[in-house]
């Protein structure tokens, strides 16, 4: 009889040790090894295009910044005029000299008028100017035209800004189509890529120009035809690109750019370029167009090369290294583990543990099939629901449905679980008692070994208390909690987009301030709850007089703002008038008669302010002059109040 000993047969069934076996995992570990590389490679590549885009943004927003503070001089330049009848030479210095361009405009070269002259004016002007100390003044180039524009003012008068003076910049084509379009848009014109008269020494740099019309003072100049007839000259700045670029753009080590005129990219329409042309390839490029004062731009950035060596990390090595350390210690592990005799019972464990906890989970767990037939929910699915596991299995989750979540949202959460995608999303669902509630929903698909999808499942989260939260909290940041009536937030986000629009569209805006006559005898006789019912009942009789574009807000206790785009002084009478009416007629509080009247102050852009606080001040004088006179009026704002 032959002895046998069994002890080593459990492990010889329950895992086949052989060099096939291990060559093959070594084999997926390297493969996972190269996978982290190329993973981590592609992160880092990321992490870098995106702080090259963020920089080219960064440019650009500096040069729509800057450009945009020009034309605000040039507004103020456009002002100037126009407050004075005639401006002088001296008067051109002074005001020029008091801005201080160099220190608070830098990159300009200076600000100058160029009036537009007939030919029967040109002896006239010549002698004047020469009067007035430019002895050798003449327009240039000579030679009879049509019309002429020449510069009559530029400041700081230094050796460059001289040499310009007297220039006709209409005789030249680029620098008059860009006058033209100043004309007929009545907007800041840049002109494209000229060479500037200042240019009279070596350092010879491009240019451009920007103009901004200066049209007859009160003349209607709604048609081009009416602005071709008013213009009387421009208001101007020469730029030399490379000390314009040289203020504006940011110091940086991460990225070259060029500008064009025009979205051609060519040497005929190079502007500026950043640095000397070379032979080294960039690793990062992007183009951007550039809308500026009727101008277009076309700007071209690339990488510097200490950007994209910076940018060559020696971080995926190291992540790859340990990626493979740790999956050979994985792969020691599982080795192990399987040469246990109490693998399966460990498993067995690990799933009880899992079951227990997707069972126990604060959220709503559904599993379906692939026809979308329910086979498993969890204890909080029927906490939220109401619904047991024997109403819920078998069924689509679509009998939760309320109808008030669009198919579209279903329609995209079905393609994208089928395409083995995750889905996040939020339905507004019913329970089995008609309770409407808002779920968050995170829908994927179960895949089997193979990578086919088996099963889809759906975590989901009760968000309704979070949602009205949310809705009260935006509700309470922009709207005042008694009336509803926007507040000052609101109020002024408001009026900012007005005055551009009005600023853009040349239109008159009017700010109404409104203070209550006698309330706080409601409050001190009546008590403040009668105080909050007249403010309630004013605040829907003051909506109902105004247009659906105005707004009025509570900006304190019983004061009152009123936003009237696009409305001139007489649209603000008549607004007033009614405020005043509404505010006369008594209200009801517990069979208690209330009675109060309005002071309203009234300023209007342009002509009492060109922004907020100066309006809202403008028109708080004007309301405290109505109450002088007696209260239950309204009084417009004048330099005498």
């Amino acid at each position: 009889m032959t002895n046998c000993n069994h002890s080593s047969m459990p492990l010889r069934n329950g895992f086949v040790y052989n060099r096939a076996t291990v060559f093959l995992v070594v084999l997926f570990s390297v493969l996972v090894g190269v996978a982290i590389w190329f993973t981590a490679q592609n992160f880092y590549q990321s992490l870098a295009s995106h702080r090259f885009e963020d920089t080219v943004h960064e440019n650009i927003d500096m040069i729509e910044q800057r450009m945009q503070k020009y034309e605000n001089v040039l507004q103020s330049g456009i002002g100037f005029f126009h407050g004075s009848g005639h401006v002088k030479r001296e008067e051109w210095h002074d005001f020029i000299k008091a801005i201080d361009i160099k220190e608070n405009y830098p990159g300009i070269q200076g600000i100058g008028f160029s009036k537009m002259i007939n030919p029967s004016e040109v002896a006239q002007i010549e002698e004047s100017m020469r009067n007035n100390g430019f002895e050798s003044f003449s327009i240039k180039p000579a030679g009879e035209r049509k019309i002429y524009s020449s510069i009559l003012y530029l400041e700081p008068m230094d050796k460059r800004n001289m040499a310009a003076i007297g220039y006709d910049m209409f005789s030249e084509p680029v620098r008059r189509a860009a006058m033209q379009r100043a004309i007929e848009s009545a907007e800041a014109s840049i002109s494209g890529k000229v060479t500037l008269m200042q240019e009279i020494d070596e350092d010879v740099q491009l240019g451009i120009l920007m103009y901004l019309p200066l049209y007859e003072k009160g003349v209607n100049i709604q048609s081009v035809e009416e602005r071709r007839k008013a213009i009387i000259g421009f208001v101007y700045s020469p730029f030399r690109m490379n000390d314009l670029m040289e203020k504006i753009v940011l110091k940086s080590s991460i990225l070259n750019f060029e500008i064009y005129d025009g979205e051609d990219i060519s040497e005929e329409h190079l502007l500026y370029r950043s640095f000397k042309p070379n032979s080294y390839r960039s690793k990062f490029n992007t183009e951007k167009i550039v809308e500026l004062n009727n101008a277009t731009w076309h700007i071209r950035f690339s990488s510097t090369k200490e950007f994209d060596n910076s940018a060559d990390v020696i971080y995926p090595l190291l992540m790859t290294t340990a990626g493979l350390i740790i999956q050979f210690s994985l792969l020691f592990i599982i080795l192990m583990l399987f040469k246990s005799r109490y693998m399966l019972k460990i498993q067995a464990q690990e799933l009880t543990k899992l079951y227990q906890a997707v069972e126990q989970s604060p959220s709503s767990i559904i599993i379906t099939n692939l026809d979308g037939k329910i086979e498993y929910i969890n204890r909080a699915f029927t906490e939220i629901t109401g619904y047991t596991k024997d109403e819920a299995i078998g069924k689509n989750p679509s009998f939760l449905q309320s109808g008030k979540t669009g198919a579209d949202a279903y329609n995209d959460m079905w393609k994208t679980i089928k395409l083995g995608k995750t889905w996040h999303g939020e339905f507004v669902n019913k329970n089995k008692n008609g309770i409407e509630y808002i779920e968050g929903v995170k829908a994927a698909p179960i895949f089997k070994a193979d990578g086919t999808i088996s099963h889809y499942m759906a975590i989901k989260e009760d968000i309704t208390d979070r949602k009205r939260s949310e809705k009260r909290i935006h509700f309470l940041a922009n709207f005042d909690s008694l009336t509803g009536l926007p507040n000052r937030y609101q109020l002024e986000e408001r009026l900012n987009y007005a005055l551009r629009m009005a600023k853009r569209n040349s239109e008159k805006l009017s700010i109404l301030f409104l203070d209550l006559d006698l309330f706080k005898e409601v409050n001190d006789t009546l008590g403040h709850d009668a105080g909050d019912a007249l403010l309630v009942e004013l605040a829907k009789r003051f909506n109902a007089v105004l247009r659906e574009v105005d707004t009025v807000s509570r900006v304190g206790g019983d004061e009152f703002i009123f936003l009237l785009p696009n409305t001139p002084p007489s649209g603000a009478s008549h607004i007033a008038e009614k405020l005043l009416k509404v505010s006369d007629t008594p209200c009801e509080f517990n069979r208690s008669e209330m009675h109060v009247t309005a002071s309203i102050g009234i300023a209007i852009y342009p002509k009492d302010g060109l922004d907020r606080q100066t309006l809202f001040k403008k028109a708080d004088t004007a309301m405290y002059k109505a109450k002088e006179n007696g209260r239950n009026k309204y009084c417009f704002f004048n330099k005498e109040n």
